[in-house]
């Protein structure tokens, strides 16, 4: 039985209407690497949040808009980009729960901020204008392509994974963790210092990713290895 993965979505407001929807490279990351993808509606209602927990065998935080600062003690800057404060706040919610059960965790850009921000870390709310010396890390180009380098700690589980030191990877942020999260530690960096993976050491996995190998994995095959490594842990949850 292929294990089920519950994916976050964004909220979009258009022609008067509210719509939830996301990447289709998103879902296809999960079912082309040997999972199920299901959507997940933005939601306050525990209840839901708890059904949800008891349908999936693991939980991937997609990308979207920047996080409220307030989720982590700060007041708004200039270069703080869009917010979706009710998405913040269920993946917030989503996550603590999650955690408390240990079910695999797979962040990858916001989604790697959120898994910090909701385990007790903090943000740079626009590495442009709070790192000095700070290189591009959002290019305007179809997103499959390389862009900088990222060096791996090889004591983590992402260099496990990959097996690799330096991977070449795409970049569309401008948000990137700044206070890692207590039982969480830094496993890969580009050269400017700006933070590319974390990982729980706490958690049996919860990985996030700063990149989006959801679209490199066709072009750049060892992309694909975050996503298969992330479902056989699923599996492993699902058969417990």
């Amino acid at each position: 039985m292929k294990p089920v993965i519950g994916v976050t979505t964004n909220s979009e407001c258009s022609d008067g209407f509210y719509y939830q929807k996301l990447n289709e490279w998103n879902l296809r990351a999960v079912s082309d690497n040997g999972g199920i993808p299901f959507m997940f509606q933005i939601t306050n209602d525990d209840e839901i949040i708890e059904k949800y927990l008891e349908m999936v065998d693991g939980i991937y935080f997609t990308g979207g808009n920047d996080i409220n600062p307030q989720y982590y003690g700060e007041d708004p800057v200039n270069g703080l980009g869009t917010l979706d404060c009710a998405r913040d706040e269920f993946e917030i919610k989503l996550y603590g729960k999650a955690a408390e059960k240990d079910i695999p965790i797979l962040g990858v850009c916001r989604g790697s901020q959120i898994m910090n921000v909701a385990a007790g870390g903090k943000l740079y709310q626009d590495v442009n204008t709070q790192v000095n010396d700070v290189n591009k890390h959002s290019y305007s180009s179809f997103g499959a392509y390389e862009y900088h380098n990222a060096d791996i700690c090889t004591d983590s589980k992402l260099y496990e994974i990959l097996k690799v030191k330096e991977l070449k990877v795409n970049s569309y942020h401008h948000q990137s963790v700044k206070e890692v999260a207590k039982g969480y530690k830094v496993v890969a960096s580009a050269r400017d210092g700006i933070v590319e993976a974390i990982e729980s050491e706490e958690l049996t996995f919860a990985v996030g990713i700063q990149w989006h190998p959801e679209v490199m994995y066709y072009k750049y095959p060892i992309h694909a290895d975050i996503f298969k490594a992330f479902l056989r842990q699923c599996e492993i949850y699902h058969n417990k």
